[in-house]
């Protein structure tokens, strides 16, 4: 059943649409958050940010941190492991007035989980309550958390952790249904979301193997979610926020944009990247998302070899541009002469 969509709620954060970025640690930067609101995301967030790197004042940590008004809303997630230090990291955060502070225990990463951060917290339940109490006392700010089940299929805690965070103040929770172990391995246990939602009374957002908007459509019947969130299957398609919210509330699908007009948007984001990090670390930065972009187009592998050779900004604005307007392998020309970047 397909209805109109109605305002959740979020302290004084109101979301109408449904589809949310993940927050991705090398790759959703501040460029791809705007390509993603642009696209349809209804909320975005950034990076993984460490609490004892604002804590020591770490220059690369505050970068990391910072947002452009037009990515609004957004939330910064940050991890920790010690209440009193991720509670002033969560003061300083808001000094840049996000939507929302996140607290992240579901990170898998060995460095990070064996620090007793991320996910390591869902075998701690009584430390994550702490977290969440101190941080939500420290900021006004809404503060959410993102969860995995558990540490491994023994250990599943997904449910408790999420009461406990209600309880200790949490407005929003994110369940990633699958445990550290499993890392992002097999099949997300959706049903551990449907529990998760039933046993709190704030909103609750779905999260892991959700690549289509029927995908997500399921995701909401099984499990009664509120919002889905997307990681994975946005990289290089971020329309895909924008088909999602429609089939959740038209129930109407939408293709995919044809070559052209994916490569266009490709470009738009390289440009962005371009105005927020600087033409040497935006030309190595976008490699990776111009890679997921191409796929599956024609002459995208030879055309994926020849800009990864790039280094400087004009040569890929005019390799992408050139590869927008011609297609197949036999069109793409490759430029022999530096004034043809121009």
């Amino acid at each position: 059943m397909f209805t109109e969509m109605n305002p959740i709620h979020i302290g004084n954060l109101s979301l109408t649409d449904r589809a949310i970025l993940a927050p991705m640690a090398g790759a959703a930067d501040s460029a791809f958050r705007l390509t993603a609101r642009t696209s349809g995301a209804a909320l975005v967030f950034t990076e993984l940010i460490s609490a004892d790197g604002l804590v020591r004042n770490s220059p690369k940590t505050f970068k990391l941190m910072e947002f452009l008004p037009e990515e609004r809303p957004v939330g910064i997630q940050l991890f920790g492991c010690d209440p009193v230090t991720t509670a002033l990291a969560a003061k300083r955060a808001e000094q840049l007035k996000p939507d929302l502070i996140d607290l992240n225990f579901g990170c898998p990463s060995r460095k990070i989980v064996k620090r007793g951060m991320g996910a390591a917290l869902m075998k701690n339940l009584e430390n994550l309550e702490a977290m969440v109490r101190s941080v939500v006392l420290a900021v006004e700010t809404p503060v959410s958390v993102k969860l995995r089940s558990g540490w491994n299929s023994e250990s599943v805690t997904a449910v408790e952790a999420a009461q406990a965070a209600e309880q200790a103040g949490a407005r929003l929770i994110t369940v990633h249904p699958r445990t550290q172990t499993q890392g992002f391995t097999g099949r997300a246990d959706w049903d551990l979301i449907r529990l998760v939602k039933r046993s709190v009374t704030i909103p609750v957002v779905g999260n892991g193997d959700v690549e289509t908007p029927q995908d997500a459509k399921q995701l909401v019947d099984e499990t009664g979610c509120d919002f889905v969130m997307i990681g994975r299957g946005a990289l290089g398609r971020p329309w895909i926020f924008r088909q999602i919210n429609r089939y959740l509330s038209t129930g109407q699908l939408e293709d995919d944009p044809p070559p052209r007009e994916r490569m266009a948007i490709c470009l738009a984001h390289f440009q962005k990247a371009v105005e927020c990090l600087g033409e040497k670390r935006a030309v190595f930065e976008m490699r990776k998302h111009i890679g997921w972009y191409v796929k599956g187009l024609k002459g995208s592998t030879s055309f994926r070899r020849h800009v990864f050779q790039l280094t400087d900004v004009r040569a890929v604005s005019y390799a992408l541009r050139r590869f927008t307007e011609e297609s197949g392998p036999d069109a793409f020309h490759i430029p022999v002469n530096p004034h043809e970047y121009a």
